[in-house]
């Protein structure tokens, strides 16, 4: 099964309509289809809060949604990895090199571990990676 690193600005979009949101929600599909295997850092989990508490904070959405988002996302049953010492190792130089920040090249170290593509809407990251980084896709890219 093919598998594919999702950033959290990707797992966010499948509880909240954003632009491009329908790409990730077909990538979810797949995902809940078994077609895919959806696989993030552990940390994911923290900025997906954090951007739900984000949305709560300006009225987008209540509490009462922001839970139940959370316990979908884990209902979705997405592969979860732990931090690793080498690739962590690895993503500092990579951000350091290519001045990202090291939340972001970590995606991208573990998705060339992984040997996948890694999914995000960031277009800040992309216009400064699409030229020296194939791995890295905006989900409007996403095809089944």
């Amino acid at each position: 099964m093919k598998r594919l690193v999702v950033d959290s600005n990707v797992l966010i979009k499948w509880f909240i309509p954003e632009d491009y949101s329908e790409y990730a929600i077909k990538l979810r599909n797949d995902h809940l289809m078994g077609r895919i295997e959806v696989v993030a850092p552990k940390y994911a989990l923290l900025e997906f809060c954090n951007a739900l508490r984000k949305y709560v904070i300006r009225g987008i959405m209540n509490e009462e949604d922001a839970l139940r988002a959370l316990s979908l996302l884990f209902e979705a049953s997405i592969t979860l990895i732990d931090i690793d010492k080498e690739l962590l190792i690895n993503a500092l130089k990579y951000s350091l090199m290519n001045h990202v920040a090291v939340y972001d090249a970590y995606y991208i170290i573990l998705a060339r571990n992984l040997n996948a593509e890694v999914y995000t809407a960031d277009e800040k990251l992309l216009s400064k990676l699409s030229n020296i980084e194939s791995r890295l896709k905006h989900i409007k890219e996403y095809r089944s």
